[in-house]
């Protein structure tokens, strides 16, 4: 059956089939999800397993993370997060947020914190002493009671697309700049210097790996993974040869990560709705496709997912614009770290 064309597959591919027949036929670990119900982590662990993960760490608020522990057993573990589906209810961000800190300790043996810290958090809560902000006094309460819980893994998302910068975020004086974004951070870093930090996103920066090279330099205990599949795929594709050299050049420190969103609403397609949306195993599998093809072969073609972030470049382009994506070209010793080994040292899994 020809697969259905979608905003997840404009390329028309057989994702079961694509999985097949990459080079690298290693474990893979994706550090960095978010699933959010049973329902979705079947779908999910299925384009998973075919595309060669055998663990999967994600951000899911604790009382969904009960439910996909029941579920999935060990195939997922867990990040501690709020719970961002109540962000609208008092104490989420703090009094809870506290409490559900412990829960994911206690209860799910979690062993990464995870801060949101992009710029627009400030539109969810605004001030100086926005929860979401990452030095907020409440954010400094949570890091040490996590430090105290014995967690040593901080994951942060600072920054976020150039673009946005140039558009979403162009009132400086309510968001700051790209670069104030990490003050607080590189701050943070020296005061927990026994802490391994993740910068998701390849900390906010894949357009710049220069500045992200002076953070790792900077920095021992800093770590950068490679999720948010589009952004990676748009950025990285303009230098990937500079990316390879990037990657060789920091050994261990860099993780493989896809952001995939797997939840109720995503996981199904109604037959009434937008005929472009994808199906749920379509829209997980993309992401594996798509960092997969750029990570580990030489291709240099269009990308088969639609990035919105294409428009805010150009808003003349079409709707269903894809970006281009250049493949990096990495093999052996060099994949086998940034898809299994340095996630698995950090988290304990090779004696």
């Amino acid at each position: 059956m020809t697969p259905r064309l979608s905003d997840a597959n404009r390329l028309g591919l057989d994702y079961a089939a694509e999985a097949a027949s990459f080079p690298y036929t290693g474990p893979i670990i994706d550090l960095h999800t978010h699933v959010s119900s049973p329902e979705a982590a079947a779908v999910f662990l299925d384009a998973a397993e075919r595309f060669g993960v055998v663990k999967t760490w994600t951000m899911t608020g604790l009382e969904k993370a009960r439910r996909v522990r029941g579920f999935a057993g060990d195939k997922i573990e867990f990040i501690c997060v709020p719970d961002y589906a109540k962000r609208d209810e008092p104490g989420t961000f703090t009094t809870q947020w506290l409490k559900d800190i412990e829960a994911f300790r206690t209860e799910l043996g979690s062993r990464i914190i995870k801060f949101w810290a992009a710029p627009r958090g400030l539109d969810v809560a605004a001030g100086p002493d926005s929860p979401l902000r990452l030095d907020s006094p409440i954010r400094l309460e949570g890091m040490k009671l996590a430090y105290d819980l014995g967690y040593r893994i901080f994951m942060t998302h600072v920054g976020d697309p150039d673009t946005w910068f140039a558009t979403t975020y162009a009132d400086a004086a309510k968001y700051g700049t790209k670069p104030d974004q990490f003050i607080a951070l590189e701050r943070l870093m020296d005061q927990y210097d026994d802490v391994t930090w993740i910068g998701a996103h390849l900390s906010g920066s894949p357009e710049n790996l220069d500045f992200v090279q002076g953070l790792l330099d900077r920095h021992p205990n800093y770590l950068v993974d490679t999720s948010a599949t589009k952004w990676m795929v748009r950025e990285l594709s303009k230098h990937p040869q500079r990316f390879a050299t990037f990657c060789e050049a920091n050994p261990g420190r860099v993780l493989f990560g896809t952001d995939i969103v797997a939840n109720d609403e995503n996981v199904t397609r109604q037959d009434d709705d937008d005929p472009h949306k994808p199906d749920g195993y379509d829209l997980y599998a993309s992401r594996f496709w798509a960092l997969r093809t750029l990570l580990e072969t030489d291709y240099d073609g269009p990308s088969p997912i639609v990035d919105p972030d294409l428009r805010l470049i150009d808003p003349s382009a079409d709707p269903k614009s894809t970006a281009t994506l250049r493949g990096c070209g990495m093999r052996g010793n060099l994949l086998d770290d940034i898809y299994y080994r340095n996630a698995a040292n950090l988290m304990g899994l090779v004696e």
